[in-house]
C-alpha cells in the first residue's frame, strides 16, 4: 500500500491521476484492483472529464454552490469550512476503485481522478 499525502486550504481540488498511475506502474501488479481511499470526513474521491480542463472547474462550482460555507449549520463544533466540508464529503465519495489491467490503471482514456 501506498499513501499520498495532501495539503489543503478550505475547499480545493486536486488532480491526482498521475500521481495513483505512477503508483500503480511502481506497484508491479499487472491485473488487480487499486483502491483510492480518504480516511478524512472533509475529503471525496470523484472522477471528472479530462478532455476539457473547465470540466474540474464546473465541478468546483456546483459543489460550492450546493454546499456554501456561509450556510447555517447546525454543527458548529467544527469550523464552517469543516462542517461544509464535511457535507461536501457525503455527495463525493470516500473511495473510488479501478480495474488494473497489464500493469496500467484503467481510468477510461480522458478521465481523471
Amino acid at each position: 500500500m501506498e499513501v499520498l499525502h495532501l495539503k489543503t486550504e478550505k475547499h480545493e481540488l486536486h488532480d491526482l491521476t498521475a500521481q495513483v498511475r505512477e503508483i500503480v506502474a511502481r506497484s508491479g501488479v499487472k491485473d488487480g484492483i487499486c483502491l483510492v481511499y480518504t480516511p478524512h470526513s472533509t475529503a471525496g474521491i470523484v472522477i471528472a472529464c479530462g478532455i476539457d480542463p473547465n470540466a474540474l472547474t464546473d465541478v468546483d462550482r456546483f459543489v460550492r454552490k450546493l454546499v456554501p460555507i456561509d450556510s447555517p449549520f447546525a454543527h458548529t463544533v467544527d469550523p464552517a469550512t469543516d462542517a461544509a466540508g464535511h457535507l461536501k464529503s457525503i455527495l463525493t465519495n470516500a473511495q473510488q476503485t479501478f480495474p488494473i489491467e497489464n500493469g496500467e490503471l484503467m481510468l477510461g482514456g480522458d478521465l481523471l481522478l
